[in-house]
């Protein structure tokens, strides 16, 4: 580990999202040779303020143009954001390795191959492994996270003489979230970066089931020897008053935890379907769910953190968690719509649900207009919205309503180039309104 390299924990983890950690502290680096450029500009991140549930927060959704995504929407999410449709990760001159300099055991050394084309490959592995990646081409550095939150940095070194600049040093260093994922993502992007073939994922590693398991942990017989059942009502209940009381708590970090509780509770793989189907309805759709659907508006109300507005070293604390509450609020949508839609009580709380087509529906179609910002959360939006497209025509139509197929087109085009995940389901949704790319 690298002097002053954090690997400290920022809350409990779950799911494998589990072990979560946050670096508050700055990597500490010798002095090298660089090449100096205007750093870009810094702009503050806020919560929302007031409850938002029947207002909507993007009255103004228009089509993003050609080529180029800007979003300006009114209420409490007014933010610009534009991004090219590939974000690439331009490298052409390299530091050296500092003498007597560390490195992470998860680096290697790449022959036969300059900067540029490393870099290449490297990010052609990001985008099929869906990793959302932020890109400082002058620094060789890229800040990476997954869609089950392993957040880690890439960095490219010269380890050779200035004049040739080989070989190509890759450097991958984990900053947070379980270090099995991370050790199984930086395998692939090593092997990617000395041009190794790398398979596209087709599902995010919170919905795929453990090696080790056979089935969902509700159905493990060690589960089913051990008595009656409680019942799921009463059960989920309990538990949701427990989560909601994390969530109202005054610290941020117990509120995270009650989310990650919460997407527990929704997963029919970590839970017992009868469980997850019921809190899915409790959260959506019933009056005891009422708390957890304020929170969520809040969550959702606020500015996404614009990368290119904040330090690209920057590790505070809070700000981490503040990431990882929306996307995991996302998260919470995405698993409540999916139960609730396959359940078919979906179809019915779209036309009763007020906040529904009020509120969550242009907030979704917001996080897909801002995967320039975060390509994870707008694949989690994209899910919550092929779910409701599933489920009725009323659905399908609200969504047309909302133009919602223009920002899908938009969506599609941007995880072409950078997030697999999110082009696949964004096609998806597309077909579920009979509509294409």
């Amino acid at each position: 580990m690298k002097p002053g390299g954090a690997r400290s924990s920022a809350a409990a983890a779950a799911f494998g999202m589990g072990g979560s950690n946050s670096n508050n502290n700055v990597e500490e680096r010798p002095e090298m040779r660089s090449v100096a450029i205007a750093g870009p500009s810094t702009a503050g991140f806020q919560f929302a303020g007031p409850s938002l549930v029947g207002k909507s927060p993007a009255s103004g959704l228009s089509a993003p143009s050609k080529g180029q995504l800007r979003r300006s929407v009114s209420a409490g999410i007014a933010v610009q954001q534009e991004w090219n449709e590939s974000k690439t990760w331009k490298v052409s001159e390299l530091e050296q390795v500092p003498v007597d300099f560390p490195l992470e055991r998860t680096h290697r050394e790449i022959y036969n191959a300059d900067a540029s084309e490393v870099a290449g490959r490297i990010s052609k592995a990001l985008r099929l492994l869906s990793v959302d990646a932020v890109y400082d081409g002058e620094k060789g550095k890229a800040k990476c996270t997954t869609s089950d939150m392993v957040s880690f940095r890439i960095r490219l070194y010269s380890g050779g003489d200035p004049g040739d600049g080989l070989p190509v040093v890759v450097e991958v260093q984990r900053r947070g979230g379980s270090a099995s994922s991370f050790m199984a993502v930086c395998r692939k992007i090593l092997d990617g970066a000395e041009g190794a073939e790398i398979k596209a994922e087709t599902q995010p590693a919170r919905k795929k089931m453990p090696p080790f398991m056979k089935g969902p942990i509700g159905g493990m017989k060690c589960l089913q020897a051990a008595g009656p059942k409680p019942d799921s009502g009463s059960l989920s209940k309990s538990e949701l008053q427990k989560c909601t009381e994390l969530l109202k708590s005054k610290t941020i970090e117990s509120s995270l935890l009650g989310l990650e509780n919460l997407c527990l509770l929704t997963d029919p793989l970590k839970t017992r379907h009868d469980v997850a189907l019921e809190t899915s309805k409790a959260i959506l759709l019933n009056g005891h769910g009422a708390e957890i659907r304020e929170e969520i508006c809040v969550l959702l109300k606020s500015d996404p953190l614009n990368n290119d507005e904040m330090d690209f070293d920057d590790e505070d604390g809070a700000q981490s968690i503040r990431e990882k509450s929306r996307h995991f609020a996302l998260i919470l949508v995405s698993n409540s719509l999916s139960l609730t839609g396959k359940d078919g009580c979906l179809a019915n709380a779209v036309e009763s649900e007020k906040w529904i087509a009020e509120f969550l529906v242009p907030s979704l179609l917001g996080e897909l207009k801002n995967c320039g910002i975060s390509a994870n959360n707008a694949y989690e939006a994209a899910c919550g919205l092929t779910s409701l497209a599933k489920c009725s025509s009323v659905a399908r139509l609200l969504l047309d309503e909302k133009a919602a197929t223009e920002h899908l087109r938009a969506a599609h085009k941007f995880g072409v180039h950078n997030h697999e995940l999110l082009a696949n389901e964004a096609e998806l949704c597309l077909a579920e309104m009979g509509s294409s790319v």
